[in-house]
């Protein structure tokens, strides 16, 4: 009976390939709205998840095998469970074989990463079937020659920027960085560094060449020595023009237009730039006309047709397609310790379509977290509509970020994406299409509370979305990634950057001796414009207002009443004035997706207040930064 298990999975894993559930795991909802209970998965369920859903197939088993809650129970023998493990580690091992012949180095990351992450833990690795650990032990496997297979498909496309981006970060990566890079591997990327026009990369190629007394490619030393100017750089900076048409105003039609900047950084002709600049282009809800096209700075009248590639709605990115060879390239700067509070900075855009006009500043704060994901840079270079997407500049002439202008809820002031983060997403951006993001399903907080930035380097789960993450709970303490230390929020969703859907990671818990096994899943946009809708309002008020809450005897006047349990430090209830013990009744709670807001209204009884009875309103980005 066993035997016949086991082949059965293996056959279903072998003929099936890898396609993506439409519902999460199971699909049934517990009565707190948690998502799926594994122990309603049922064996069919399972043979079904191993052939299209490996990796949350290997997550449910484990779960089921060392639960961790009371609800993760099967009625199912271990063998059975261990046999689903094997057969799904089986599908793994062929999802990479057929990925690399179909030179699909995400899925082969996909597969081989998550074979890792079994073989590392103790319970999982004597449960990989020889194929995995042959797999494991090809050279070809490792994560760098994958990386490396990577950028070569791209360079092979002559897409340059996103191939040295690999690049670059696999020797960042590399133990003992460029210096223990083969000589041909450093002579060779220096070749492609000067094609790419990519000074920064060039430079460094060249100093370690230099180094070892090889000489240098034909022209790299002069191009990697030199110091572009303003006048160099606006020839690579355009503005770009939205056409929708027209719009009436005061009776009257009036041309609508939107105005913003962009800047090539590949020789090929693509520009980087903003998604809210193109959002027209890409959104399926806008319905009226549109039309893209640039304005090139050395010749302001023309308009030349651009398509959008790809667009990024989490980062504010987007990469556009010109046909036309630009006369400077931009080089991503990759060091995020590059800038400090106060340094110089300029800004070249087209604020109001003046084009070529160069603004300076200084950095007014670092690490201000405003997007959905990442951090961003405040400056006060003067910045108006129009520059939007356009590169800011150090001291020493490195493209250091994209700024963005008039942020809805900060008028008055200007922001930009570092550059780093830029570069972490460029690879997905050539890809084409919406870039998709892995996550883990879980909403947090930084230890130190939301007032210190979320900086602390162990994080405090405070939600658990719905089918996702089920072996977690709130107040779980989350230390480490694949073993690598979590650096706070930010930190960690820069290390998610480097992930894909579909893989196995290992969770550290701080407060647990046995890591979590799980499957990252592709994140929706915004997670919680459904889930704040429909799930239990005690399980999302940790996560949306920093304050846990357990219900009080309802009455006919007061159906919805609470008492505050516990205030996270520098959250929402804690600037609010809330404390522990204060009892209040819920009077309103709306989702508002235009305004990408939640609040509540509540009537409250203040303990710091001596008891006074006040009406406060409390507001949460729909939008939450928060999230892994």
């Amino acid at each position: 009976m066993r035997a016949s298990l086991l082949a059965t999975l293996i056959a279903l894993g072998l003929l099936l390939s890898c396609a993506s559930l439409s519902k999460p795991l199971g699909g049934s909802q517990d009565k707190a709205g948690a998502g799926p209970v594994y122990a309603e998965l049922k064996l069919a369920e399972f043979k079904t998840l191993v052939a299209s859903e490996p990796s949350q197939a290997i997550e449910a088993a484990l779960a089921l095998l060392y639960p961790v809650k009371p609800d993760m129970k099967i009625d199912a023998s271990r063998e059975d469970l261990e046999a689903i493990v094997r057969a799904s580690a089986e599908v793994l091992a062929k999802n990479y074989a057929s990925s690399t012949t179909l030179g699909d180095w995400k899925a082969a990351l996909v597969a081989t990463r998550s074979l890792r992450v079994m073989a590392g833990d103790d319970r999982l690795a004597g449960l990989l079937p020889d194929q995995a650990r042959t797999l494991l032990g090809d050279p070809r496997a490792s994560e760098e020659a994958l990386v490396l297979a990577r950028a070569e498909a791209y360079y092979a496309r002559h897409l340059l920027a996103p191939a040295l981006a690999l690049h670059e970060g696999l020797v960042l990566a590399r133990k003992g960085g460029l210096g223990a890079s083969p000589d041909e591997e450093v002579l060779l990327w220096a070749q492609r560094a000067l094609e790419g026009q990519n000074r920064l990369l060039l430079a460094r190629y060249a100093a370690e060449l230099g180094r070892r007394g090889i000489a240098l490619p034909k022209g790299a030393k002069e191009f990697a020595a030199s110091t572009p100017s303003i006048q160099d750089m606006r020839h690579g900076v355009v503005t770009i023009r939205i056409d929708k048409g027209i719009k009436i105003e005061g009776g009257l039609g009036v041309p609508d237009r939107v105005l913003g900047t962009g800047f090539y950084i590949d020789p090929a002709g693509y520009v980087l730039t903003n998604y809210h600049v193109i959002q027209s282009e890409v959104d399926p809800t806008y319905e009226g006309y549109s039309r893209l096209s640039i304005k090139p700075s050395e010749s302001p009248d023309d308009r030349i047709a651009a398509k959008v590639v790809a667009w990024d709605r989490l980062l504010d990115l987007a990469l556009l397609k010109v046909e036309a060879k630009p006369e400077f390239v931009f080089s991503l700067d990759d060091a995020e310790e590059r800038l400090s509070q106060g340094d110089r900075i300029y800004a070249i855009g087209s604020p109001v379509g003046l084009e070529n006009t160069v603004t300076s500043g200084i950095v007014s704060a670092l690490g201000r977290r405003l997007l959905p994901t990442g951090e961003v840079m405040q400056v006060d270079a003067p910045l108006n509509p129009g520059n939007s997407g356009g590169p800011l500049l150090d001291e020493g002439g490195r493209t250091v970020g994209v700024v963005f202008a008039g942020a809805p809820a900060y008028q008055g002031l200007s922001f930009a994406i570092p550059s780093a983060w830029a570069l972490r997403v460029l690879p997905a951006l050539f890809d084409g299409g919406e870039v998709t993001r892995a996550w883990i399903g879980l909403g947090v907080t930084g230890l130190g509370g939301r007032g210190q930035g979320g900086r602390t380097s162990d994080l405090e789960v405070t939600y658990a979305f719905p089918g996702l993450a089920r072996s977690v709970s709130r107040r779980d303490v989350l230390s480490t990634l694949n073993q690598s230390r979590l650096g706070g929020i930010a930190s960690a969703q820069a290390a998610l950057l480097g992930h894909l859907p579909g893989e196995l990671v290992s969770l550290g818990l701080a407060n647990s001796p046995q890591a979590r096994i799980l499957a990252l899943t592709e994140r929706a946009y915004a997670p919680l414009e459904a889930t704040a809708s429909l799930d239990r309002k005690d399980r999302l008020f940790p996560m949306l207002f920093g304050m846990e809450i357990s219900s009080l005897p309802a009455t006919f006047l007061e159906p919805e009443s609470f008492s505050v349990s516990r205030i996270i430090p520098g959250s929402v209830a804690d600037e609010g004035g809330l404390s522990e013990n204060d009892p209040f009744s819920l009077r309103r709670y709306v989702v508002d997706k235009k305004s990408r807001v939640i609040y509540i209204q509540i009537q409250v009884k203040q303990r710091k207040a001596g008891y006074l009875e006040v009406l406060r309103q409390l507001p949460a980005a729909l939008d939450s930064p928060d999230l892994l």
